[in-house]
């Protein structure tokens, strides 16, 4: 047969095929759309913030026979939920004060987040919602449309560590990618439990310092926020690998500076919680200062000089700003210490604070809560440095060991940071 006469028979019957195909699906019945389409459930409110600061949670949860909820807030645990004829519990409750809150519930005796709100925070291992109310008392953490800065994630190597490389967060300030300025340089540290995402997602500290620059309460600064767990390369919860991450298990460095353990009430910790000092050597906070620090200065725009650095932290990282400072006097101008205090005062001790402070220390801030468990220890440090002359203040206001206070301290450290005629 005809090539071409091939061809043209084959696209005749492939017309043909199209045209019955096309006539018998236009008999066929339209295919019903998924009942579960139809069935999907109206999203919840929750939480529900009203103009007088009361809030209700809610969760649907019909076959639960007990939900609890539980919040950051005094006195928020186990508060009981009551279940409606749609299988909705629901429990309202404040008026709250304006602050960022944590929150979870309970259901049957298992920890679960709000499925309606997308704001949670990781503190190491452990996921809570997140429950901003606005407010004077918090207005500085309280995101705002302001010029914004930038936060990067950024790897570095540790050789005192004895690993390849460490991630960190660094914050530069409205402007940055834009101008030729050197800026000074803040190294915040977390607490125990934490890693390098905690003074972001429970701290705020980028949105503090948004707010403060728009403000013009502070010097434009670079921030630093490294990871305080010395056996980390880095924090759980980004995927890096399985859970627990084995970088997050062994490292080959010496046993590191911890200078908060786990074992609560132990006598002679910073922070009111953990064992015996650990050796310098080695430790965390010698990379901070001989690998954390020089890497800064060349990889950002900063002013290396020692008046344009400061160093601050909380609880186990105030024991981390000790060891820090009091082993590498002439090195910051500006020293934080949140929530802490030395382990021991001892002649040793007494003499590195003579040593930090013939170095040039310009501000020793200090701060704690009225129902801190390391309030003690931080009103006996500030009694040591007030002691040995140097320029200071102690900061007390209500709360116990949390976030709550650590944000406020920052928003009035930040103030004092690389301003000569410090106010407290």
């Amino acid at each position: 047969m005809n090539i071409s006469l091939c061809v043209r028979l084959s696209g005749t019957v492939a017309a043909i095929g199209f045209v019955i195909g096309a006539s018998l699906a236009a008999q066929q019945p339209p295919t019903a759309p998924p009942a579960a389409n139809a069935a999907r459930p109206t999203p919840l409110r929750s939480p529900e913030i009203r103009p007088d600061r009361t809030v209700t949670f809610r969760l649907l949860a019909p076959k639960a026979t007990e939900v609890t909820l539980n919040g950051s807030w005094d006195n928020g645990t186990n508060l009981k939920m009551t279940k409606d004829d749609a299988g909705v519990w629901s429990t309202t409750i404040g008026p709250l004060a304006a602050q960022l809150w944590g929150y979870w519930f309970m259901v049957d005796g298992v920890k679960a987040l709000d499925p309606n709100n997308a704001e949670t925070q990781r503190d190491g291992a452990r996921y809570d919602n997140l429950l901003m109310i606005s407010g004077g008392e918090s207005e500085w953490w309280d995101f705002k449309d302001v010029p914004h800065g930038t936060v990067q994630a950024v790897w570095y190597p540790s050789p005192t560590l004895k690993l390849a490389s460490r991630r960190m967060m660094v914050y530069t300030p409205p402007g940055y990618e834009t101008s030729s300025q050197k800026y000074p340089v803040l190294y915040l540290l977390h607490g125990g439990g934490g890693d390098e995402d905690a003074w972001l997602t429970m701290g705020r500290a980028n949105i503090i310092m948004d707010n403060l620059v728009a403000a013009g309460k502070v010097k434009p600064m670079i921030v630093v926020m490294p990871n305080g767990n010395a056996a980390q390369t880095v924090s759980q919860g980004f995927g890096y690998g399985p859970t627990p991450a084995r970088q997050s298990v062994q490292a080959p460095a010496p046993p590191p500076v911890q200078a908060e353990q786990p074992t609560a009430g132990r006598a002679g910790a910073p922070g009111g919680r953990g064992g015996a000092p650990q050796p310098y050597a080695g430790s965390y906070p010698e990379s901070l200062v001989k690998d954390v620090i020089p890497f800064v200065e060349k990889r950002f725009r900063v002013l290396a000089t020692k008046d344009d650095r400061a160093i601050a932290g909380l609880s186990m990282g105030g024991g981390h700003t000790l060891a820090a400072t009091n082993n590498n006097p002439g090195t910051f101008a500006y020293i934080g210490v949140f929530s802490s205090g030395p382990q021991a005062v001892d002649d040793a001790f007494q003499k590195q604070l003579e040593a930090v402070k013939a170095g040039g220390v310009k501000f020793y801030w200090l701060g704690a809560g009225t129902t801190d468990m390391a309030r003690e220890r931080t009103v006996t440090l500030s009694e040591l440095v007030k002691k040995d002359g140097f320029n200071t203040t102690y900061r007390e206001i209500p709360g116990r060991h949390y976030w709550f206070l650590w944000r406020d301290f920052l928003v009035h450290y930040a103030q004092i940071a690389f301003v000569t005629a410090a106010k407290s």
